[in-house]
């Protein structure tokens, strides 16, 4: 099912039956676990959303590297 949602062609998704961000209501002070759990359930799909009525989709580049690590390198490049 989580392939499935990763895998969303944004060419030919509904965007009527997306889900606005702003719909979304989490509980600052929940254990991580259940943040992510009401993420979800209240998204429907966390990867392909509408944030103020425009399409959006969520990808992870497959690397070892730290947001951290990636950041400080794209700093020292300059970029």
């Amino acid at each position: 099912m989580t392939e499935a949602m990763k895998d969303i062609d944004l060419r030919k998704v509904n965007k009527a039956a997306l889900r606005d961000r702003s719909t979304v209501h989490i509980d600052p002070d929940a254990p991580t676990e259940e943040r992510i759990r009401a993420w979800i359930e209240q998204l429907g799909n966390p990867y392909v959303y509408l944030d103020g009525g425009v399409v959006v989709k969520l990808s992870f580049a497959d690397r070892d590297e730290t947001i951290e690590e990636r950041i400080n390198s794209l700093y020292l490049a300059g970029a």
